[in-house]
């Protein structure tokens, strides 16, 4: 296997599409269920203290066993130290998770971020909604110039909420700062291909990558799931390269070598939750890690919407394909997902892991 290193290269300006995400079960559901088997109850209460909590879902929610199936939205934004301010901050990922009722695995399915969709009126703000714009306008409408993420993360919440028909059960976001801050501590990821080519995209042209499984620090790793312009299947075929990125770190992070190791455990855990924010709506942490600490990476199952490219304004949106998009809704929320797999096979992502 080899190993692609690119020393000084710093370009971090946004972090990849699917990312984030992964760290929100994988990273710390899954390494604080670690860390709770392996240094006890301590260890895990003073883990899931220093996770951010905020109001989305609704202030003083009662207390809620974790029994059942489970729907949560995760979602990354576009958020640096070094915004101008009075900049809009918008989401750049957006994934509805769904838990089966047994708690065995876990279903992912992406929402892409240019998906035409209608916006409620947001008041806060005085943002009076819309039939249809992308989906990542959602939470810059709702954190408006002040930046309040709260607020944005509410209007998505509403926005995904209304044209899926879900009721979320908890919401988390978390920044940039999350994805390289994993991966640093990681040490890097791998990464296999099909076909080596050169990249023309804005900002990593020339950077090479070369076919097979290769070994890649946090910034090429950034820079090859950024990929698109130089993939047969564009922007498709760069969701694949994410969500093989996403079960890599899983598969890296829920290693022998990690979990066994108070010091690299204590830093990957801490690193993800400085970056994350979590809406528990009514559910408590540590029985929440308790109750998914078996879903292992294996048992993750990406998928992706059925979706097709549409002009709009001269510019391209992303377009929900019916009747099955809606089928597809209701599956997740039914919790009968595995009998619409059988059906339709197409919805899942085949990853290499």
């Amino acid at each position: 296997m080899a190993t692609v290193d690119k020393p000084g290269v710093h370009r971090r300006r946004r972090s990849p599409l699917w990312a984030r995400l992964c760290l929100v079960f994988g990273c710390v559901l899954s390494l604080v269920s670690g860390v709770g088997l392996i240094g006890g109850q301590v260890l895990l209460s003073r883990y899931t203290n220093s996770i951010p909590q905020i109001s989305v879902l609704g202030k003083d929610q009662p207390h809620r066993d974790v029994k059942g199936a489970i729907n949560i939205l995760l979602v990354g934004i576009d958020k640096r130290r070094d915004d101008v301010p009075g900049s809009l901050v918008r989401a750049d990922t957006v994934m509805w998770a769904h838990i089966p009722a047994g708690h065995d695995r876990a279903y992912l399915l992406s929402l892409p971020r240019d998906l035409d969709v209608p916006i409620p009126a947001y008041k806060p703000t005085k943002y009076q909604g819309t039939t249809g714009d992308k989906l990542n306008a959602a939470f810059a409408f709702g954190a408006g110039e002040k930046q309040d993420l709260a607020g944005g993360l509410q209007l998505l919440t509403q926005t995904v909420q209304g044209f899926t028909g879900v009721k979320f059960d908890l919401v988390g976001m978390i920044d940039w700062y999350g994805f390289t801050g994993i991966t640093h501590e990681l040490g890097g990821v791998t990464m296999c291909l099909d076909k080596s080519f050169t990249s023309s995209q804005p900002g990593f042209k020339g950077y090479s990558f070369a076919a097979g499984c290769n070994f890649y620090n946090e910034h090429m790793a950034l820079a090859l799931v950024r990929q698109r312009y130089d993939l047969p299947g564009g922007d498709y075929d760069r969701q694949k390269l994410q969500q093989q990125f996403i079960m890599q770190i899983l598969k890296q992070a829920m290693s022998k070598d990690v979990l066994t190791n108070p010091l690299k455990l204590d830093k990957i855990v801490r690193s993800v939750g400085a970056s994350l924010q979590l809406d528990l709506g009514g559910y408590d942490f540590v029985d929440l890690v308790f109750a998914l600490r078996n879903i292992k990476p294996v048992d993750v199952i990406p998928m992706a919407i059925p979706h097709a490219t549409q002009k709009k304004n001269g510019a391209d949106y992303e377009e929900l394909v019916q009747p099955l998009g809606n089928e597809l809704f209701q599956a997740l929320i039914k919790d009968q997902i595995d009998e619409l797999l059988i059906r339709h096979t197409e919805l899942a992502t085949k990853v290499q892991i």
